[in-house]
């Protein structure tokens, strides 16, 4: 996590970072009364977050956030201060847009539980269907792929319930009727359309990409064919239908719902 600290206090500035980097993961860039050049900064670089003293001689800490704010709305802005006053009312000019507030003397536990808070994002609801047909749903919303064949290929990860699946694997079941040359460049394109599109959702937690093979993360989703072999329930005898290869999980399914 890259981070920036404004203060026109050098002794802020040198009490700051030793309550910081010493038990957390995060890159501390500092700015004594540098507000363009922090701006700059911002400008240029992906920051996390920005800790920023109010009371200022060039920009006020109010106006320095809302630059920066303009330059990277994703940044979480921390207001810096020797005394509480005013929060309320600062919140309200920036519209809500403030991480927290943060007083001086520092104390490591304060700012550890803001940072540590800056990492954690809401993990979106994944749901895979296999019943039927294949769907993809994000908090209950069917992802719709740009890429017909990248959705194959999470298919094919699904049916493989957390084993990994080679390229080659890959390309037997999805190109078979492809040259080898032709059918690697293929593969290739369906792994980088499904990267981008699982990262455009924010669900890039649900397939890990390694050299030549894929996983599915089973922790990162349900599924109603996991769920049926795990606790049993209603199968309706169709799986998968549009993909030729899901005909051997779709008999092991029967056989299973045949017993249960």
């Amino acid at each position: 996590m890259k981070i920036i600290v404004v203060d026109d206090e050098l002794s802020a500035l040198n009490t700051f970072l030793p309550n910081v980097v010493d038990s957390l993961n995060v890159e501390c860039k500092m700015f004594m009364n540098a507000p363009r050049s922090a701006l700059e900064y911002v400008r240029i670089n992906k920051v996390d977050a920005a800790f920023l003293d109010i009371k200022m001689p060039e920009i006020d800490g109010i106006d320095l956030a809302e630059r920066m704010l303009d330059l990277n709305p994703e940044i979480k802005i921390v207001f810096i201060s020797a005394y509480a006053k005013d929060e309320e009312q600062i919140r309200k000019k920036l519209n809500g847009r403030v991480a927290g507030f943060c007083h001086k003397p520092y104390r490591k536990e304060t700012l550890s539980a803001l940072i540590a808070g800056f990492g954690q994002k809401d993990k979106p609801e994944i749901f895979l269907k296999t019943f039927d047909a294949f769907d993809l749903f994000i908090n209950g919303v069917a992802v719709d792929f740009s890429s017909r064949k990248a959705k194959e290929l999470l298919a094919l990860l699904t049916d493989a319930r957390g084993s990994y699946v080679s390229m080659d694997t890959a390309i037997g079941n999805l190109w078979a009727d492809k040259p080898a040359d032709l059918g690697k460049r293929l593969y290739r394109d369906a792994v980088c359309r499904l990267r981008l599109t699982l990262k455009e959702k924010g669900a890039e937690e649900l397939v890990t990409f390694e050299r030549a093979r894929t996983v599915i993360n089973t922790g990162a989703a349900t599924c109603d064919m996991w769920d049926f072999i795990k606790n049993g329930g209603i199968f309706s005898g169709r799986y998968m239908p549009q993909y030729d290869w899901s005909i051997i999980t779709e008999s092991m399914l029967e056989q299973l719902k045949n017993k249960k």
